[in-house]
C-alpha cells in the first residue's frame, strides 16, 4: 500500500513539476511586451475530430503573457464553423491549392496588413505537447523540426522521422560534423515577419508536388536560412 501512494506520490511531482517548467518557457520566450503571433492553421479541411488539438493548441496560446495572439484559418472549404466556438479566426480563407500555395497566397495576398511579430503555421490534425521556446527561434530563418538531416545537431524531438511512430523506420536524420543538408519538416514551423520581407512567402507558380523537398527548394533559393529546433507534438 505504502509503496503506491509513494507511485502516485512522484506520478503528481513529475506533473507539477512539468507545469511549472512549461509555464516558466513560455514566461522567459516573452520578456518584451507587445508582441503579436498569428497562428495559420492550414489544411484541405477542418475537421471536427481534430478539435482537440484547437483546444490544446488555444490553451498554450492564451497563456503567453502580455502577448496578442490572432488566429487565421485555410481550407479548402468553408468549414471554419467546426473550430469557431474554440478560436475567434481574424481571417477566414477558403483555399483549394496545396498546402505551401495555401500560406504563400495568403501572405502575399494580405503583406501590408501582417503587421504580426511571428507567426506559427500549423496542421488541425497535429497535437502540441510542449510550447517550443522563442529564445530559441532565429528570426531570419525558417523554424521547424527536420524531415532530412545531416549534420552535427542533436536536437531532441528535432526530426520528424528516426522516433516513434509511422516513421521510426526511416532514417534520413544522421550524424555529420558539419551541416551538409537540411530538408525541413512542413507540419508546423514558425516564422518573425523579417522572413515575410525576405520574400520567403512570395507566391509560387502552380505544381502537381508540394512536398518538404519542394518547400525547402523554395527556401534556399530565396536565400532564406533553416533553423531545426525542438518541436513536441503528436
Amino acid at each position: 500500500m505504502l509503496f503506491y501512494l509513494i507511485f502516485i506520490l512522484l506520478i503528481l511531482i513529475f506533473i507539477l513539476t512539468n507545469v511549472v517548467l512549461q509555464k516558466k518557457i513560455i514566461k522567459d520566450s516573452f520578456k518584451n511586451d507587445n508582441i503579436k503571433i498569428l497562428v495559420i492553421i492550414c489544411s484541405h479541411e477542418f475537421s471536427i475530430k481534430n478539435r482537440d488539438n484547437i483546444k490544446v493548441l488555444n490553451n498554450f496560446m492564451v497563456n503567453l503573457p502580455n502577448i496578442k495572439v490572432d488566429y487565421c484559418g485555410i481550407s479548402n472549404i468553408n468549414d471554419f464553423h467546426n473550430y469557431e466556438n474554440i478560436i475567434p479566426f481574424k481571417y477566414k480563407v477558403v483555399n483549394k491549392n496545396k498546402q505551401f500555395s495555401k500560406i504563400c497566397d495568403f501572405i502575399t495576398d494580405n503583406k501590408k496588413e501582417l503587421n504580426y511579430d511571428w507567426f506559427i503555421k500549423i496542421r488541425p490534425d497535429v497535437k502540441l505537447i510542449e510550447m517550443f521556446d522563442f529564445n530559441l527561434l532565429s528570426n531570419k530563418a525558417i523554424n521547424a523540426r527536420a524531415r532530412l538531416y545531416r549534420g552535427p545537431k542533436k536536437i531532441k524531438y528535432g526530426m520528424s522521422v528516426n522516433g516513434e511512430g509511422i516513421w521510426k523506420n526511416i532514417g534520413d536524420c544522421f550524424y555529420n560534423n558539419y551541416e551538409k543538408e537540411v530538408i525541413l519538416d512542413d507540419i508546423l514551423y514558425i516564422f518573425h515577419n523579417n522572413v515575410v520581407k525576405m520574400g520567403a512567402f512570395d507566391k509560387i507558380p502552380k505544381t502537381e508536388l508540394e512536398n518538404e523537398w519542394f518547400h525547402t527548394k523554395i527556401w534556399k533559393n530565396r536565400k532564406i536560412d533553416l533553423n531545426v529546433i525542438h518541436i513536441y507534438i503528436t
